[in-house]
């Protein structure tokens, strides 16, 4: 990010907005705004929609809080239904998604409930 390649896109997206903060709406120095990366998923072949101009002191500090959250929650997501695919398929056979009902996914988080909180299932 601290590329001529990067300033340029820096600077184009700060013109782009008018140098206007996409999160308060308020109009900032060029020195400011900082660009902001939605994603990190294209870093180095980034999409406009991938960016967001703010200001520096308020939106960008709370955008970076927001990203890492969701960034978070979707390796959760992805940790829970790997393990639940390993757990259905050890129990059940490889084409358990053919015959799956709402009963073996609650057996699988009573299985989970359990190794992860003790017999009772409880915190």
């Amino acid at each position: 990010m601290r590329s001529a390649k990067w300033r340029n896109i820096s600077s184009a997206m700060k013109k782009y907005t008018k140098f206007t903060c996409q999160g308060c709406n308020c109009t900032f120095p060029a020195e400011e705004l900082e660009v902001h990366h939605l994603t990190y998923e294209r870093l180095g072949c980034e999409r406009p929609s991938d960016l967001r101009v703010l200001c520096r002191t308020k939106c960008h500090p709370i955008a970076d809080t927001t990203r890492a959250q969701q960034t978070q929650i979707r390796r959760e997501t992805r940790q829970y239904k790997s393990a639940q695919d390993t757990f259905l398929s050890k129990k059940y056979g490889d084409n358990y998604q053919s015959f799956a009902d709402e009963g073996m996914y609650e057996e699988f988080d009573n299985w989970r409930a359990k190794k992860r909180y003790g017999e009772t299932g409880e915190w």
